[in-house]
């Protein structure tokens, strides 16, 4: 029997604590209780959680284990302690989405993913830290999160505090958003799994929505074999998404141990604006020519400029977050960060011309991508240029080139916002200061399970996915 001083414990993956508890040989109020130390210990440093639900967590956790005592068992998350993004509705406890405008709003019902997190039997510790409305920056009242690889570091993106308390040994699991990279970017920092799915097979009913077209519900955990565990679980059609996918989904973990033989996989051409850190490129490339020597047949792909993708993204997105916050905009400007007022009044000002011409320019971008994926199962590329940056910057400096930090943070990950596709981070290294790099694997539509299968292989040869924070 494991104690609550095991260090090994917060460490373990999802699916060998969900062995465990099935075995018996540990129970839910013993890992749960593990986590809600751990949380007081270091979230005063780290300030990942907003809202820690110790008890009722605690009363979840006693209910798992009656369950599993009388043989009954929800499935791989029965008695797992998770943790969710503070912009989805939780029933009774507050959502603030953090921001100032909703630091009271508590919700009537949970969002679909809360409730299918709980219907699993998922045991939620709190609601995590986000940029104010899940969109383009810190709340003062909320403050930036702390990377447990580096404190004096960031997490990148909104959904960082759902990535940090994973990579800190804070949950098993995690849930996040989307909108331009905010799943894949915040694992790529915290050296963990960030999983997006195809648009529309999460739903997103009780999400406080950013960019309503571009907006995705997705994992977050220590391996491949856990995100698709927890993916199995959230996923399929739900009547309060009405532009969620209506297709049944089949178990995404089935194809985990397939292999790469017969796997096509495109690596993107260099394109002329591109500027990428040395360190992230050489992992990059070392993992490519790890999928390789599994079997994986590399070809070379023309894809959309990225930075056009980018900007579609900002267009599309800045719009969407207006139109959502036009009251919000009248009566409480005084109560947004600078950053996200900058960014609403950008969206609400600009012409409807230039939104639906964003549009016109998105569905020539899914063309084109359409048409790549016919030939390839797999597109191989960075998830960010450049590793985890200091607390504060506004600037990087990437290939001795300096650029706007959001600018440049941005340009590979929105290309899969809009078109929807599927795309995973998966952790490939450390650079010379001991931060994480990463890889990112994005494949057609509804074909998570392809996606997963090549992430998996490249886990499991690299074996990145056993490291640990030094803040743990």
């Amino acid at each position: 029997m494991s104690t609550e001083t095991d260090t090994d414990l917060p460490f373990t993956s999802l699916s060998e604590i969900s062995a465990r508890l099935e075995k018996g040989e540990i129970t839910s109020v013993t890992v749960t209780r593990l986590m809600l130390d751990r949380i007081e210990r270091l979230n005063p440093k780290l300030n990942c959680f907003i809202t820690v639900l110790a008890e009722s967590a605690l009363a979840q956790a006693e209910r798992m284990d009656r369950l599993a005592q009388a043989g009954l068992r929800l499935g791989p998350l029965h008695g797992v302690p998770v943790a969710i993004k503070d912009n989805m509705a939780t029933r009774g406890i507050r959502t603030t989405a953090g921001s100032r405008i909703l630091a009271d709003w508590v919700p009537d019902e949970d969002a679909t993913v809360v409730q299918r997190l709980k219907q699993a039997g998922a045991v939620i510790l709190g609601k995590t830290n986000l940029y104010e409305f899940a969109f383009g920056g810190v709340h003062e009242d909320y403050g930036e999160v702390r990377n447990p690889w580096q404190t004096d570091r960031t997490c990148s993106a909104s959904s960082s505090g759902p990535a940090c308390v994973v990579a800190a040994g804070l949950a098993y699991a995690s849930l996040g958003t989307d909108t331009g990279g905010s799943v894949r970017l915040p694992a790529a920092a915290c050296g963990i799994v960030g999983l997006k799915p195809t648009y529309g097979v999460v739903s997103r009913a009780g999400v406080v929505p950013a960019g309503y077209s571009l907006d995705h519900v997705g994992p977050f955990a220590r391996t491949v074999r856990d995100t698709a565990l927890v993916q199995n679980a959230i996923a399929g059609p739900d009547a309060r998404d009405p532009a969620g996918s209506r297709r049944p989904v089949a178990d995404v973990t089935a194809d985990l141990g397939l292999g790469l033989r017969g796997i096509v996989a495109g690596v993107p051409k260099l394109q002329a604006s591109e500027l990428i850190d040395p360190q992230m490129r050489a992992a990059c490339d070392a993992a490519i020519a790890s999928l390789a020597e599994q079997g994986a047949q590399i070809v070379e792909v023309d894809l959309p400029d990225h930075l056009l993708s980018r900007t579609i993204m900002w267009a599309i997105a800045a719009s969407e977050l207006a139109e959502s916050h036009r009251d919000y905009l009248k009566t409480r400007p005084q109560d947004y960060s600078p950053t996200v007022l900058s960014l609403v009044r950008q969206g609400a000002f600009m012409p409807a011309v230039e939104y639906v011409h964003a549009h016109r320019v998105r569905q020539k971008i899914i063309a084109d991508y359409q048409a790549v994926m016919r030939s390839v199962d797999v597109i191989l590329m960075p998830v960010v240029p450049f590793p985890a940056w200091p607390v504060g910057a506004e600037e990087v400096t990437v290939a001795n080139v300096q650029e706007n930090l959001m600018g440049s943070l941005t340009r590979y990950c929105p290309p899969f916002n809009i078109t929807g596709q599927p795309a995973i981070s998966v952790p490939a290294g450390f650079d010379g200061d001991g931060l994480p790099l990463a890889l990112q694997i994005a494949g057609r539509w509804h074909e998570e399970a392809t996606v997963l299968r090549v992430a998996h292989a490249y886990e499991q040869a690299a074996g990145w996915y056993r490291a640990r924070p030094p803040f743990a």
